[in-house]
């Protein structure tokens, strides 16, 4: 019982020490006397639980120590602190990220001399990252009343949050200055090396931004003294070999480009565009046979990507700048035929919502959806916040089953206190509670069903769980209902936020199969152009006695053959040492 109290109000950000003193003062929980050896069993078995993923379990553990009144006496001690810092951590693997800001707010107000501070700060940097909200992890830091200066590696951490923040909100020069202020021995050197690439790109100076993304390919990946590896640094090392390459192409240095795109290794999640912006660039430089050799690589290793339709149309190119004119026109007909009905079909999801979300549901479920439903997932480019924010909604749902427990526990816990008897009547509607929360999963998508249900809910629950008087469980009791009314509205939030972030990619595939349906049109349109021309060129030679390249050995042979002669090519075997005497 009490592992489910302490966890529903550890997702907020205000201490609940007091609600261990009210249990203790009602006989709920025992009163025992604390020692650090019962913290150092403690730590033991939250550690276990962390090891083991189980969060949950860990955080009861902890807030056990670090908010009951019996260890109090113990805070100054190096055991009695880590458990703050476990319980911080605990609290951000678990989603709730505002208290564990929180209790890193109280490890690091002990003040830079405290065991736990640099690998505080350190977390609360993950934290921010982590829930995204930089600007006001970033208010909270700067905040920090300090008697004494930063640890390097904590500046280093705070400038980097600085300069993410910054960039952000698009102030690039203090995102730049905020970048250049953090060394080379912090874990986020190369992120900062990286942001400042992309502001120099985003300002044309490519020469600074190539400075930049090089320091970050160039260093021994192993050397740890002189530059920090971890394994955010390989993903971002083949984002920088795709930056290297575009900044290339964009300065028409189509073998440099080349060159750098090959370094993106076969297992990166990167390679799909590497191969396409290869092939592009050997086809601005006009070399067509290495643009298709790397066409070809791309289609053998990733048929299904979603640059898949970018790589037929490109492919069709090459063809026309080759005169294949003939293959053009059937490589771009058989486009149209593949693609189009895939347009069409998108016309009609995006006019549907009901079709949009059973979309969405196979693309969360990575089902392989039959016909052209499959070929949109397949080209979909979906923003990745849309399966974070389902992550959240699953997270949600998760404690929704909880939350009825526990605010029924706070209801016992009111009539303990006011000695009253059971009450039946809401026996009812609790059962009817449940038959309400079924009805979710089929109002989403519909914004006017889901409030009607949303509104349902909270009055039904409301009449499941009345709370009488204004003793401090009863308060609490109904703190447990405005935290589960809270839920259920952000819950419609999120739901709402990710089909925007999918509606967005869906109209951006759109506008994309849109211009490549166009540009087949006009390839086609070019291809019969082409070879007219080509042939009007062809008679023009002919008609002055000047014969195509083709015809060269046809036309030599035949003339070295009399009236009254017949060639018959020769179908026997060459012997080994002949044929090398002949080369």
């Amino acid at each position: 019982m009490t592992a489910l109290l302490v966890f529903i109000f550890a997702q907020q950000a205000d201490p609940i020490g007091r609600y261990f003193n009210e249990l203790e003062r009602q006989g709920v929980i025992p009163h025992e006397t604390g020692s650090v050896e019962k913290i150092k069993q403690a730590l033991l078995l939250a550690e276990d639980s962390l090891v083991a993923g189980d969060a949950r379990t860990a955080t009861t553990i902890l807030f056990g120590i670090v908010e009951s009144p019996r260890f109090q006496d113990w805070n100054d001690t190096p055991e009695y602190q880590n458990a703050e810092f476990m319980l911080a951590r605990a609290l951000g693997r678990g989603g709730a990220h505002g208290s564990a800001r929180h209790y890193l707010m109280r490890v690091l107000a002990r003040g830079p001399r405290a065991p736990y501070f640099a690998a505080a700060y350190r977390t609360m940097v993950d934290v921010a990252l982590e829930s995204r909200d930089e600007p006001g992890v970033l208010a909270a830091l700067e905040g920090l009343k300090l008697a004494e200066t930063l640890p390097r590696d904590s500046d280093n951490e705070l400038e980097y949050l600085r300069g993410k923040v910054a960039y952000e909100r698009k102030e690039l020069a203090a995102a730049e200055n905020a970048f250049v202020r953090v060394d080379r021995r912090s874990r986020f050197y190369a992120a900062s090396l990286y942001f400042r690439g992309l502001i120099r790109a985003k300002k044309g100076d490519w020469r600074l931004a190539r400075d930049a993304f090089c320091e970050i390919v160039e260093q021994p990946d192993k050397d740890r003294f002189t530059f920090y590896i971890d394994d955010r640094y390989f993903p971002l090392k083949d984002l920088t070999y795709l930056a290297l390459g575009r900044i290339s192409h964009e300065q028409g240095r189509y073998d440099e480009a080349y060159y750098f795109y090959f370094q993106v290794p076969e297992d990166s999640q990167k390679l799909p565009e590497a191969l396409f912006e290869a092939a592009w660039s050997m086809f601005q430089k006009g070399e067509w046979e290495a643009s298709r050799a790397l066409l070809d690589q791309f289609d053998r290793l990733f048929p299904h990507s979603a640059l898949a339709p970018e790589a037929a149309v490109l492919r069709a190119n090459l063809d026309l700048k080759t005169c294949a004119f003939d293959r053009a026109r059937t490589e771009l007909a058989a486009f149209v035929k593949a693609y189009l009905p895939v347009k069409q079909e998108l016309d009609r999801v995006l006019a549907d919502a009901t079709r949009k979300r059973a979309l969405y549901g196979r693309l969360l479920g990575q089902e392989k959806a039959p016909g052209l439903d499959g070929r949109i997932l397949e080209l979909l480019k979906v923003d990745p916040r849309f399966f974070r924010f389902h992550a959240y909604v699953r997270g949600l749902d998760r404690e929704a089953g909880d939350v009825s427990l526990t605010v029924e526990m706070w209801a016992q816990l009111v009539r303990r206190q006011q000695r009253e008897k059971p009450r039946p009547a809401a026996d009812g509607a609790i059962q009817l509670l449940h038959d309400v929360r079924a009805l979710e999963p089929a109002a989403q998508g519909d914004p006017e069903l889901e409030k009607r249900v949303r509104k349902l809910l909270a009055d039904v629950w409301r009449a499941a769980h009345p709370v009488s008087g204004d003793l401090p469980l009863a308060r609490e009791e109904r703190a447990a209902q405005a935290l589960s009314q809270q839920a259920a509205e952000m819950r419609g939030r999120l739901i709402d936020a990710a089909t925007a972030l999918a509606d967005d990619s869906l109209r951006e595939l759109d506008g994309r199969l849109k211009i490549l349906l166009r540009q087949a049109r006009l390839g086609q349109i070019d291809a019969v152009i082409g070879k007219k021309k080509k042939l009007e060129i062809e008679i023009s030679n002919l008609s002055k006695g000047r014969f195509p390249a083709e015809m060269f050995g046809k036309l030599h042979v035949e003339g070295l053959i009399g009236d009254d002669e017949e060639y018959w090519p020769f179908e026997g075997e060459y012997w080994s040492d002949e044929y090398e005497n002949y080369k």
